[in-house]
């Protein structure tokens, strides 16, 4: 198993050497040692995971606590305690290394935005400043953190805080913008893995996490779009997104073909072919490309978290978009037999293609 590893960190580094050319400098012995303790944090998952949810169970008893202490009737005091929780979670992670020590800080982390944004929000009985306090603590500890969990948990409270602005000040088509910066984010930081995660060894520590927070919060974004009753929302025009996220795909498949040395001129109109007709159908549907877009990236850079997290996310918003078609049944029926047999005759064409620019 150790040769196999080995021989696969061999291969990749080779791979990024040809990528950015003889400037391309490494330590191996260091690399081979990071991926050694990032396999055995990961081995420890179940552990962590358990250790959160009592940390959280504490943290929860120390709540009441402070409730019985009489801490809620200072809105300063629960600004003040948020804000010390949250440098106290990174304090606490800084100073030890063992799993225990990193899952109660993210416990602490959690409840310091939790009663953050309840002392802020007491102090100046105004949404928008909460939302703002909390985007920019979360922005700090993404910036700061040097636990994996504490930056994705930063990520999806600095775009919780975007969309709530979005949502305090009612301007519900501005999520198209949002949706369009974070699918630029995921596009950029998917094709330019290798240099980023060789520029700093801090970058290369934080880009998982954060990737995985664009991942959910670009998911989370789209779920908006379907099921706008929950946010009272009244987003329209979903062709901004949808054009958006199409030619994210679009620009995604270009670097898979450069990557792949495909350079046949009829091999590369087929496969844009074949993309432009499976998405053009989806351009109100913006929910489908997105996840695609997230299926391609995480597949493109050989991430299997978000392969599988894009994956069931692309099974269910397919099923809402066939649920959301104004037809009857059987032109919805119609539908699904011509989207089959168009997905059929795209993967006959992409293989007779690729087998003649392979030969």
């Amino acid at each position: 198993m150790a040769n196999t590893e080995t021989q696969n960190l061999d291969a990749l580094l080779h791979e990024i050497a040809q990528e950015q050319g003889e400037s391309f400098t490494y330590n191996r012995a260091k690399i081979e040692e990071e991926a050694q303790q990032s396999n055995f944090q990961l081995s420890r998952l179940a552990m962590k995971v358990l250790t959160i949810l009592g940390g959280l169970l504490a943290s929860s008893t120390f709540l009441g606590f402070l409730a019985a202490a009489g801490l809620y009737d200072s809105p300063v005091a629960i600004a003040v305690v948020g804000a010390a929780l949250l440098v106290g979670a990174e304090s606490l992670i800084r100073s030890k290394t063992e799993a225990a020590a990193d899952s109660i800080g993210v416990s602490l982390n959690i409840i310091g935005y939790i009663l953050l944004g309840m002392g802020v929000g007491q102090l100046t009985d105004n949404a928008t400043a909460v939302a703002c306090v909390l985007g920019g603590a979360a922005a700090l500890v993404v910036v700061l953190s040097r636990s994996a969990i504490c930056v994705f948990f930063g990520v999806l409270v600095l775009n919780g805080s975007l969309l709530g602005l979005l949502v305090i000040h009612k301007i519900d088509n501005a999520a198209h913008l949002h949706i369009a910066l974070l699918a630029a984010i995921l596009t950029y930081i998917s094709l330019n893995e290798a240099r980023l995660i060789s520029l700093h060894a801090k970058l290369n520590a934080k880009y998982s996490p954060v990737l995985m927070g664009v991942v959910f919060s670009l998911l989370l974004m789209l779920a908006l779009l379907v099921h706008q009753k929950f946010l009272s929302t009244a987003i329209g025009h979903f062709w901004i997104s949808g054009a958006v996220l199409s030619l994210c795909l679009l620009l995604l498949v270009y670097s898979v073909m450069q990557h792949a040395g495909i350079k046949n001129t009829k091999t590369r109109v087929a496969i844009y072919t074949c993309t432009v007709l499976i998405l053009g159908p989806t351009i109100v549907a913006p929910s489908v490309p997105g996840a695609l877009l997230v299926l391609l990236s995480s597949f493109y850079i050989g991430h299997r978290p978000g392969f599988w997290v894009g994956l069931l996310a692309l099974v269910y918003f397919v099923v809402m978009y066939y649920y959301d078609l104004n037809m009857t049944l059987l032109a919805k029926s119609g539908v699904l037999v011509a989207s089959g047999l168009l997905f059929l005759g795209g993967f006959v064409l992409l293989n007779k293609f690729l087998k003649n620019d392979a030969d």
